[in-house]
């Protein structure tokens, strides 16, 4: 907090000093003059003046309440609390009419008067602060603002999103996990006419199919064993808001047939209920996976997949969009209290890579840097020490390596699915046939991982050969 004392006596400034010097963060300058007073206002833009009434010895000399006018003149809104003799009642009900925040009689100064008007002052700009912090926060969470990037990928998103958002269609949210599909949904919502409505998302992945139903659709008291009360669904929770269906793939095909039901006829039937309710929520959809795959293989419903898949949004993965890498950094930075400078060769090693967890991973690799890093400026060798070894030697081994693959002979097949059946199975083996801990060390999840074994065990997957 910035303070100017302005007052014609040295000793009066050194008084006024004295009394402030028990308070923290404060950066205190002082002017004996009118003119020198303007000139600090003009250089130092101070939170708080302390001014005289009287700055000179001249009786008729008024020039505290001449500060006054010239910062009304100027439209300069700066606090300042007058300093006067008990004798001047006329000059006190002045200063008060040209904006002083409170004035101090000389003969009561002392620090129980002057030190609680600072400290209310300092708490009113702290207070300012922290709800223009908050609103920049909002206006920077809400809808494509929160889609970060220039990339012609990420623009085209923006677009669809801006397009669709009045809709009442159902959206199609592809990508890779991590890319962001469920900000793209949020951002849907916010930008549509539902926005002062609740927005819900539900992982299909996450529960198994009897859970998954109820906690959809709901189910009425005594529907099934356990069931003690009536509990409603996010498809009747959502109201007239969004409900986002994340991880659709994974929906039980018997859940599929129902859901298809729903978005057709826009009515539901809890578990256990005799009577429909309306559907009044918009339905988005997102996915990882390929969709087509799972309905060659009869895993997922094709007329669910088209009614889902009116309009599709396919987000880019961070290796497909490097040239946002700057811009994201910087956003999830801006985030974070502690404030991390990066140099050019640090974001030249974030660029170089590959980032599998897309942007969740730069979020998460950004807070770790802010929580374990000894300096705010970040450098090459940090980013070694707190996220990797460095980018360029793996992405050498990996040159290396890919050279080595394209020798192999043809009469092998596939050398793509060759290789990564070879990863797949070799991972199970190091882990000693626990899947999970080999889907960690692939960097995939468990189910990913069980899919892509089953799809090397059907035998229409065999490389062919030559």
């Amino acid at each position: 907090m910035k303070i100017l004392i302005v007052d014609d006596q040295r000793s009066a400034r050194r008084v006024l000093r004295h009394m402030l010097r028990t308070l923290p963060d404060l950066e205190i300058e002082e002017a004996e003059s009118l003119a020198l007073a303007k000139e600090l206002i003009g250089s130092m833009a101070p939170d708080l003046l302390l001014v005289d009434i009287r700055l000179a010895d001249n009786s008729v000399d008024r020039s505290g309440l001449d500060l006054l006018r010239w910062l009304r003149e100027t439209a300069r809104t700066i606090p300042a609390v007058m300093i006067t003799a008990s004798s001047e009642l006329v000059e006190i009900r002045e200063a008060m009419r040209l904006g002083a925040l409170d004035y101090v009689l000389k003969d009561e100064l002392c620090p129980e008067m002057l030190l609680p008007i600072v400290e209310g002052l300092r708490e009113r700009f702290q207070l300012r602060g922290e709800v223009s912090q908050l609103r920049k926060r909002v206006e920077r969470a809400w809808g494509t603002a929160q889609i970060v990037g220039s990339s012609p990928q990420m623009e085209r998103v923006r677009r669809l999103v801006d397009r669709v958002a009045n809709a009442d269609s159902p959206v199609l949210i592809r990508g890779e996990t991590g890319s962001g599909k469920e900000m793209v949904a949020r951002a849907i919502h916010e930008m549509s006419s539902r926005s002062s409505q609740r927005f819900l998302a539900v992982n299909c992945s996450a529960l198994p199919g009897t859970l998954i139903e109820s906690l959809i659709f709901g189910h009425e008291r005594g529907a099934f064993t356990g069931a003690s009360r009536r509990v409603r669904g996010q498809l009747e929770l959502a109201g007239a808001g969004t409900l986002l269906l994340d991880e659709i793939a994974e929906m039980p095909s018997e859940l599929q047939a129902k859901l298809l039901r729903v978005l057709e006829d826009r009515t539901f039937r809890p578990l256990g209920c005799e009577d429909e309710l309306q559907l009044r929520a918009r339905v988005l959809a997102a996915t990882h996976v390929d969709l087509e795959t799972r309905m060659r293989r009869g895993q997922f419903r094709e007329d669910l997949f088209y009614r889902l898949n009116v309009v599709t949004i396919e987000l880019p993965t961070l290796a497909e969009r490097q040239e946002d890498l700057h811009e994201l950094v910087h956003w999830f930075v801006a985030e974070i209290p502690r404030k991390l400078r990066f140099s050019e060769e640090a974001m030249e090693w974030l660029r170089k890579r590959t980032w599998p967890g897309n942007v969740r991973e730069l979020k998460n690799t950004i807070e770790r840097l802010a929580l374990l890093a000894d300096t705010t400026d970040i450098e090459v060798p940090v980013l070694q020490e707190l996220v990797g070894e460095d980018a360029d030697r793996s992405r050498m081994e990996l040159d290396h390596l890919a050279k080595a693959i394209l020798a192999l002979p043809g009469r092998l097949g596939s050398k793509l699915e060759v290789v990564e059946r070879a990863v797949l199975e070799q991972a199970v083996a190091t882990c000693g046939g626990n899947k999970s801990a080999a889907a960690r060390l692939i960097g995939l999840d468990r189910k990913a991982l069980e899919r892509k074994l089953e799809r090397f065990a059907e035998p229409g997957v065999v490389p062919a050969e030559d």
